[in-house]
């Protein structure tokens, strides 16, 4: 019996510009919040505050293969304010800030 695993992969993405003046794609990636398709999703992430949310969740709960698909930007500036575990913020830390 053979099996197929289907990987995380971007759907697309939306352009979206940050408080900050900054304008970063951010990826679509089906599954982050739970009841937005990815139709529902595309506007919903053109508004900085769920974009920021959106964000947030991938840097809680989302394998890197998925994080690796963001702005590293926007994943610095956001990695302090998403609260995470020790070790997984000491992975990411490690992941996004290695030379």
């Amino acid at each position: 019996m053979k099996r197929t695993y289907h990987f995380v992969q971007s759907e697309g993405e939306v352009l979206c510009v940050l408080p900050s003046g900054c304008r970063v794609a951010v990826p679509l990636v089906s599954g982050l919040f739970k009841h937005a398709s990815l139709e529902q999703l595309r506007p919903l992430l053109h508004d900085p505050a769920v974009a920021r949310k959106y964000t947030i969740l991938a840097l809680q709960k989302a394998p890197w293969c998925v994080l690796r698909l963001f702005p590293r930007c926007l994943l610095e500036e956001l990695l302090e304010e998403a609260a995470l575990p020790t070790g997984r913020a000491n992975a990411l830390d490690f992941l996004l800030f290695r030379k």
